[in-house]
Order: C-alpha cells, then structure tokens, then sequence
C-alpha cells in the first residue's frame, strides 16, 4: 500500500511538473510575442511622426538605373510631391490623384493619373501614414529596412525601402521587376524649407 501511494506521488508530481513547465512556456512565449508587438507598435509609431514631419520637407536625391546615374532635389509641401531633375532640366509632381511630368528644355508637359501608375507607391511611402503598418521591417542598430512585393498592372515589383536608424532618415527606395532596377538615394535633408507661392502648381512654369 504504502508503495502504491508511494508511486501515485511520483505520478502527480511528474504531472504537475509537465503543467508548470507547459505554463511557463505558454507564459514565455506570450511575453515574447507581446513584446514584438509592443516593439512592431513603437516602431509603426516612430515612422508615422517622422512621415507626418515631411510636411515641409527638401533633400537631395540621386537616382541610378544601373546604366545611367541622375541627380536633383526632392520637395514635399503637404500633400505635393515634387522631384527636379537636373540633366535634363525636368520636373514631376504628384499628388495623391494625379501627376504632371514638365520637360522644360522642350517646354512639354504631360499629365497623368497616379490611381495606378507605380509612382503612387512612392507618394504613399511619403505621405500615406499607413503604408508601413501592414510591412514587417528588418532592424539593428543601423539601418531599418520594409520590404514589400506587389503588382502594378502586369508588372511585379519588389520594393525596399532603408531608413538610417539613429536618428531616423529616410536614405533610400530600391525599385525592382523583371526588366528594371531603379534606386533613389536621399541625403542633405531639410525639414522647414520655405517654398515660393506657385513652387508646386500644376500649371508648368518655365524659366526663362
């Protein structure tokens, strides 16, 4: 009899040792997850407030299609983005809606919707809050860095998008399909340029 409790005993504890073990990894891993979530959500904050200071917003930006290299500057005024380019003299602006490409030595202009043109994906990664809440980004100490993969029309397109970490600057977009591989990097940021009246007016303005 007294063997038999004896065992029984043995039993109950090796039981309740597997519930308590089972218990804490249960409880480890809930931490673990509330703590990526809480880092995911501190992060989404982090990015948003910067996105949200581009409200007055110029850099430099240089752009490479694996052949040719381009330079000029980038403006953002509230929820207008234009891009000089410098050789050849040319200038895009995007809105949320709709863009417009000037070519100033030829004094053309051609309006376009952005509703699905993959230039809307850059104005998002500016100026839509949202945009980066859905990505899950790779951090360290340096740099962090969204990756998206999406269809525009027929064509596959991997984004990545770079942000020095400390302190937060957007540095680069890289664009890449099956034909193309285009990168934008960003440097010399400004966050309260002062604009002309017209600077981004949809109504091509030349210079003389």
């Amino acid at each position: 009899m007294v063997l038999f409790q004896k065992q029984t005993t043995q039993v109950k504890d090796k039981y309740l040792k597997k519930q308590v073990n089972f218990k804490f990894l249960v409880l480890l891993f809930l931490i673990i997850l509330f703590s990526k979530n809480l880092i995911g959500e501190e992060l989404d904050l982090k990015i948003i407030t910067y996105l949200q200071g581009l409200k007055s917003f110029s850099s430099k930006f240089i752009q490479s299609n694996e052949k040719y290299l381009e330079e000029g500057h980038i403006y953002i005024k509230d929820d207008i983005i234009r891009l000089d380019y410098i050789n050849p003299d040319r200038t895009l602006k995007i809105s949320k809606t709709k863009g417009v490409y000037i070519n100033h030595e030829l004094r053309e202009e051609e309006f376009f919707s952005t509703k699905k043109n993959i230039v809307k994906t850059f104005y998002d990664i500016f100026l839509e809050n949202n945009f980066f809440s859905s990505l899950s980004p790779k951090e360290d100490n340096k740099e962090i860095v969204f990756e998206k993969t999406f269809q525009s029309e027929s064509t596959k397109v991997q984004l990545k998008i770079f942000f020095e970490n400390s302190p937060l600057l957007l540095r680069k977009i890289i664009s890449k399909t099956e034909s193309d591989l285009i990168s934008i990097s960003f440097y010399d940021h400004n966050y309260n340029t002062i604009f002309e009246k017209n600077f981004f007016s949809f109504v091509p303005i030349y210079p003389d």
